[in-house]
C-alpha cells in the first residue's frame, strides 16, 4: 500500500479519536453530576453541547469517509496490540453503553407523562447519535485491531493447480486423500 492512503488512514482516525475523547469526557463529567444530583433533571450548557455535536458530527465524518474511500492498512502484524485495540474498542462501547443506559433510566418516568414532548425528543435524539457516534469509532478500532491480528498472506499457503490427478479428480482440483490433514498455522 503507497503511503498516502496510510497516512489519510491515520489523519481520520486521530481526528476520530479527539472527537471520540471529547464526547468520552463530557460524558465522564456528566457521569459525575448525575451521580451527585440524583433525581434531579440537570441542564447541558450550551457550549459543551455545541461541543458534543459538533466532535459527534465531525466523527461521523471521519467515518464515513475512512469506510467508503480510505482502506484500512495492510502489512502490520502485531497480535498483542491488536487485542489492547480491540480490548480499547469493547471498553468504549461499554460506556456509550453505559451513557445510554443511565440517561433512559433517568428519565423514564418523564416518558410517561410528556410535558414537553420536544424537549424528550431532542435529548433522546442527540443521546442516539452520541452513542452511535461511540458505536462506530468502535467497529473502526475493532477493524483496525482485525487488520493488525491478520496473519500476512503467504504464497506457500495458496493451492498449487494440478494438471494430472491419479483419482480422475479435474485438471486444477486438488486431490484429496482420507489421511490428508489441514495445514496448521501457529499463532
Amino acid at each position: 500500500m503507497t503511503q498516502r492512503p496510510v497516512l489519510v488512514y491515520t489523519l481520520l482516525l486521530i481526528v476520530q479519536t479527539i472527537c471520540a475523547l471529547l464526547v468520552l469526557f463530557h460524558i465522564h463529567i456528566a457521569f459525575r453530576v448525575l451521580v451527585a444530583h440524583i433525581g434531579e433533571q440537570q441542564t447541558l450548557p450550551t457550549g459543551i453541547l455545541a461541543q458534543i455535536c459538533v466532535a459527534a458530527l465531525l466523527g461521523q465524518i471521519c467515518y464515513w469517509t475512512r469506510l467508503y474511500r480510505v482502506p484500512v492498512p495492510q502489512g502490520f502484524h502485531s497480535l498483542p496490540l491488536g487485542h489492547l485495540l480491540a480490548f480499547g474498542a469493547r471498553l468504549g462501547a461499554i460506556v456509550g453503553g453505559a451513557l445510554a443506559s443511565i440517561y433512559f433510566l433517568r428519565h423514564l418516568p418523564e416518558m410517561t407523562s410528556i410535558a414537553d414532548g420536544f424537549t424528550l425528543a431532542w435529548r433522546s435524539s442527540l443521546l442516539l447519535a452520541v452513542v452511535f457516534a461511540i458505536y462506530c469509532y468502535t467497529l473502526e478500532l475493532e477493524r483496525l485491531a482485525a487488520a493488525w491480528q491478520a496473519e500476512p498472506k503467504d504464497e506457500v499457503d495458496l493451492p498449487v493447480p494440478t494438471t494430472q490427478t491419479s483419482s480422475g479428480a479435474p485438471a486444477g482440483e486438488p486431490e484429496l486423500h482420507a489421511t490428508q490433514a489441514l495445514p496448521r498455522r501457529s499463532h
